[in-house]
């Protein structure tokens, strides 16, 4: 483990030498780029956070703030083209700040800038940082790196209920508490370097699905299968159904993806089969989809119950206030019932309002549908298979457990890791070859007579071939 652990960094090194080779230029800011990433997912991980003035920061909030200028600028710079997906994020983003300062004014104005901060920076990082193979390749190398770092000490809290991690940050700093929960399968629960088992178990369960088609493209399943088993492994110790069904859609993806490869419209086919079934049991069945889906992918049946009933007083809340949602107000609920509302979609609606909950909506719909409708092949259809089966495992996720901190940005670098696919192209179209530059080069025989010491390089057009022959 340790050895498969260290051996990942000089390979993920590599990627950026070979990057720098390939481009042809020794610029520190280009080459400079994966580190940032790298820099930015350990930020991601650091258990630790300290007050200034009414801000509550912390490693990553700190990164943020500090590239959200330089990423912003980098995509109004010219150098990539303004997307729909992009103004509809910084829809999502504003209109959630509006919807603060309609429920609360200016008393949350804290609030409003870090969220703002967390939404919109970790996507334009992405979008300035991500914008070729390359890129793509040690983000999912460094993530996969950052992933397996966190193994030993999740499997020594899973035996022990002791993060050693948070306790000796503890130490010295402010640091996340160690969740006390019950055993599940007879151990306990692992939250890594995170605040909670389940944003733990979230936050590692994307690296799956790039570890096989991205690390793993062209190698065999020797190489392959440990690599995906580490981060099964990692997603399994945080005990987390949420977690796991991330992991689950992905491997049923990667299935599909092989068993009806064959057929060309099988993700079109697959979707026809989930809009059939859930007509089927809309019609027929005696509980909502919502609920079926609650009962069997959950580890407790109390779980599955509970969130059945957040579900119905959630949508409640929602129907009474559609635009502005009710804020960081409370949500209606029994008294019986705890304040933790797991579904990620049903809190954004709730919080910020159904224009909010839409824009974020329509930019993943738009983005999938972007990406989905390049025409790739080889390499970069390998790479597109991995982000978006990833993408999909976080983003279903979503519905069983409510993402916030880390995570949360790290779906919003995800999102915008994955625009440059939407310009990528195809491996199988070749450049037209042109010549080198240097002395020209000589040819012993020509039909143009006197011309035959003419450089090979040059071009005739057929005008001029015509008006040559004629002579």
């Amino acid at each position: 483990m340790g050895s498969q652990l260290l051996g990942w960094i000089p390979l993920a090194t590599r990627t950026v030498t070979k990057r720098k080779k390939q481009m042809g230029f020794g610029s520190t800011s280009e080459v400079s780029r994966p580190y940032i990433v790298l820099i930015l997912l350990l930020c991601f991980i650091l258990p630790f956070y300290f007050n200034i003035a009414d801000f509550r920061l912390s490693g990553y909030r700190t990164a943020l703030i500090l590239l959200f200028v330089p990423a912003v600028v980098r995509w109004l710079d010219g150098s990539d083209r303004v997307r729909a997906v992009d103004l509809l994020l910084v829809c999502f983003a504003i209109w959630g700040s509006i919807a603060i300062l309609a429920n609360h004014g200016f008393a949350q104005y804290e609030y409003i800038g870090i969220r703002l901060i967390e939404t919109l920076s970790p996507y334009f990082i992405a979008r300035w940082l991500i914008r070729d193979a390359s890129a793509f390749r040690a983000f999912s190398g460094w993530l996969f790196f950052v992933v397996v770092l966190m193994l030993p000490f999740s499997i020594h809290q899973s035996f022990t209920n002791r993060s050693i991690v948070l306790e000796f940050f503890d130490s010295f700093s402010e640091a996340y508490r160690t969740v006390q929960q019950e055993p599940r399968l007879g151990l306990y629960r692992a939250q890594g370097f995170l605040p909670h088992p389940i944003l733990f178990g979230v936050f590692c369960s994307p690296a799956f699905a790039l570890a096989w088609y991205v690390l793993g493209y062209d190698r065999s399943l020797v190489f392959k299968l440990p690599r995906v088993g580490l981060i099964g492994l990692v997603v399994f110790t945080s005990l987390s159904s949420g977690a796991w069904l991330s992991v689950m859609v992905q491997v049923a993806l990667m299935l599909w993806n092989r068993v009806m490869a064959a057929i060309q419209a099988k993700w079109k086919l697959l979707l026809y089969m989930f809009a059939g079934m859930y007509i089927f049991i809309e019609i027929f069945s005696n509980r909502s989809p919502a609920q079926i889906f609650a009962a069997y992918l959950t580890i407790k049946k109390s779980t599955a119950w509970n969130r059945i009933h957040i579900f119905n007083n959630a949508i409640d809340d929602i129907m009474r206030n559609p635009i502005f949602g009710i804020g960081l107000n409370d949500w209606t609920r029994p008294r019986w019932m705890l304040a933790s509302v797991d579904n990620f979609w049903l809190v954004m609606t709730m919080r910020y309002g159904l224009p909010a909950f839409l824009c974020l909506l329509a930019a993943v719909i738009l983005l999938y549908r972007d990406i989905g409708r390049v025409t790739l092949t080889g390499k970069l259809a390998c790479y597109r298979l991995g982000y978006l089966f990833a993408l999909t495992g976080v983003c279903v996720a979503a519905i069983s457990v409510h993402l916030w901190d880390a995570v949360y940005c790290l779906l919003m670098f995800m999102l915008g890791a994955g625009v440059w696919f939407v310009d990528a192209k195809d491996e199988s179209v070749t450049e037209p070859v042109v010549a080198p530059s240097g002395p020209d080069r000589k040819i012993r025989y020509t039909r143009f007579g006197k011309d035959h010491d003419a450089p090979v390089a040059r071009r005739r057009t057929k005008s001029q071939l015509g008006a040559r022959d004629n002579d």
